[in-house]
C-alpha cells in the first residue's frame, strides 16, 4: 500500500479519515430518517420489480423514463441479500460512497504532486456534507458519482491500452445508461488527451474505440426500448419532456413544472390530454410525449432566444449557489415531523444553522471552482489554436468535465441535487486554484 499512497504516517492518515467518513455516512443512514418521493420512490419501485424477475417495469409496465443502470444495478443487488429493503440501497450506496472516495484520492495524486493539496482535498470531500447525506437515498447520485470517478480515474492511469480503452468505453456506457448526456462524453475524453499530447491518430483511434465500445454497451438496452417502444430510443424517453418542462413560456425559474402549468398550443395541449387519457396515465409512462413536446421546446427557444438564455443562467445559478437545500428536501424530510411540539423552534433554529453553514460550503466550492475555470480557460482556447501549447491533465480534467456539465445543465435543467456528481471535481478544482494562488 506503502508504494501506492506514501509513507506510514500517510496511510495511518488516509486510513483513519476514510473510517471516519464511512462511520459519519453509516450514522446518518441509521439515525437521519427520510421518505422516498417523486423519482427515488420510482427507483426503489422498478428495482424491487426486478428483483422479483419483473423486468425493468413500473405500474405493470415497462419503462424507460430514466436511466436503468442503476435500477437494474440495485435490484440485482436486492437479488443477492434476498431483500428489497431501502437500507440495503442506503448501504449500497454507503459502498460506492466510499469507493469515490478512494478514487478520488487516487486521482488527486495524478492531478497534483502537493501533499498538502491532496489530503486537504481529500478531506473536505471526506467530510462533505452532501457526500454524507445522499447516501440516505435511492437515487442515481451516488451511482453517477462513483461513475464518473471511476471514468475520469480511467483516463489518468496509464497501463495496457488493449484493456484500458474497452474498459473506460464500458464505464462511460454504463454512465450513459444512468444519465444520457453521457452519450456525448468520448468527445471530452477524447479531447483532454488531445490538448496533453497534441498527436492526431491516437487520439481519432481513441474517440472510435471509446465510442464503440460504449455503443456496444448500450445496444441490448436500446434494442429492447426498440421492442418494447416501436421507435429508436438509445437510453431513455424523458429528454424532450424535461427540455420542455424547463423550456417554455410559463416557466421563470428554470428548473422542473407540472405539465399542466407549461405553455404549449392549444394542439398539443389536447394531444398530451390524449396521451395521458386526460391525468389517467403515468407520465412516466407515457413515452409518446417526448417528441411531441421536444419540438414545441425547441419552437419556443427559437421564437424566443434571449428568454431562454436568461433560463439557463438562472438554471446555473440553481445549480451552483442554490444552496443545499435538497439535502433537507430529500434525505431528512422526516426528521422534522418526529420532532416533539416543545423542541420545533430550537430545530427551526438547528436546521437553520445547518443550511448556512453547508450553503456556504458549496458557494466557497463554486466560486473557487469557477475561479479555476476562468484563469484557465485562455489557455485552453489558445491551446487549440497553437500546436506546440499543451495543457496538462490537473487543468483538462477538471475544467473540461466542468464545462461539459455546465452546458448541459444550462441547455436542458438545473437544480440543487444536479452539482452532486460534479462535487469531487469542484473539490479537486477548488484546492488546485488555491494552490496555484499560492504558488
Amino acid at each position: 500500500m506503502q508504494k501506492f499512497i506514501g509513507n506510514t504516517k500517510e496511510v495511518v492518515y488516509l486510513t483513519l479519515t476514510t473510517l471516519i467518513a464511512i462511520f459519519i455516512r453509516l450514522w446518518w443512514i441509521i439515525n437521519i430518517p427520510t421518505r422516498q418521493v417523486f423519482d427515488f420512490e420510482t427507483y426503489h419501485d422498478i428495482a424491487t420489480n426486478i428483483y422479483l424477475g419483473l423486468g425493468h417495469t413500473y405500474l405493470g409496465e415497462p419503462i424507460a423514463f430514466q436511466g436503468m443502470a442503476y435500477p437494474y444495478a440495485l435490484g440485482y443487488v436486492f437479488r443477492i441479500v434476498g431483500s428489497n429493503s431501502i437500507l440495503i440501497a442506503k448501504l449500497f450506496n454507503l459502498m460506492l460512497s466510499t469507493l469515490t472516495l478512494i478514487l478520488f484520492y487516487f486521482i488527486l495524486k495524478k492531478l497534483t504532486n502537493n501533499k498538502r493539496t491532496i489530503f486537504i482535498g481529500y478531506t473536505i470531500l471526506a467530510l462533505l456534507p452532501n457526500y454524507i447525506a445522499y447516501n440516505n437515498v435511492v437515487g442515481t447520485e451516488v451511482f453517477a458519482a462513483f461513475n464518473l470517478a471511476l471514468i475520469i480515474f480511467l483516463q489518468l492511469y496509464n497501463f495496457d491500452n488493449k484493456f484500458r480503452y474497452p474498459m473506460l468505453g464500458i464505464a462511460i456506457g454504463v454512465a450513459a445508461l444512468t444519465k444520457p448526456i453521457f452519450l456525448a462524453y468520448p468527445v471530452v475524453a477524447t479531447t483532454s488527451y488531445w490538448l496533453k499530447h497534441k498527436q492526431f491518430k491516437e487520439p481519432l483511434f481513441k474517440l472510435v474505440i471509446l465510442t464503440l465500445v460504449m455503443t456496444i454497451t448500450i445496444a441490448p438496452w436500446t434494442y429492447r426500448n426498440y421492442k418494447r417502444f416501436g421507435r429508436f430510443i438509445p437510453v431513455s424517453y424523458n429528454g424532450g419532456y424535461v427540455f420542455f418542462l424547463n423550456n417554455n413560456a410559463n416557466n421563470t425559474h428554470g428548473g422542473w413544472m407540472p405539465i399542466p402549468d407549461a405553455a404549449m398550443s392549444v394542439e398539443t395541449r389536447e394531444r398530451v390530454n390524449e396521451i395521458l387519457q386526460y391525468g389517467a396515465r403515468s407520465e412516466k409512462l407515457a413515452h409518446e410525449l417526448d417528441p411531441l413536446l421536444q419540438s414545441e421546446a425547441i419552437k419556443w427557444i427559437k421564437a424566443n432566444p434571449i428568454q431562454y438564455a436568461k433560463l439557463g443562467i438562472i438554471r446555473l445559478h440553481t445549480t451552483f449557489y442554490g444552496g443545499v437545500w435538497d439535502i433537507d428536501a430529500w434525505t431528512m424530510n422526516e426528521l422534522r415531523e418526529r420532532q416533539p411540539e416543545n423542541r420545533l423552534t430550537e430545530y427551526e433554529r438547528n436546521m437553520r444553522f445547518f443550511r448556512s453553514v453547508t450553503d456556504s460550503i458549496i458557494h466557497i466550492l463554486s466560486t473557487l471552482t469557477f475561479g479555476y475555470i476562468i484563469i484557465n480557460i485562455k489557455p485552453i482556447i489558445l491551446s487549440f489554436f497553437k500546436r506546440e501549447r499543451y495543457i496538462n491533465s490537473s487543468v483538462s480534467i477538471p475544467i473540461l468535465n466542468m464545462l461539459f456539465f455546465i452546458a448541459v445543465y444550462f441547455v436542458f435543467e438545473g437544480q440543487a441535487r444536479y452539482n452532486f456528481p460534479l462535487l469531487f471535481l469542484m473539490v479537486a478544482s477548488s484546492v488546485l486554484f488555491i494552490e496555484k494562488l499560492r504558488g
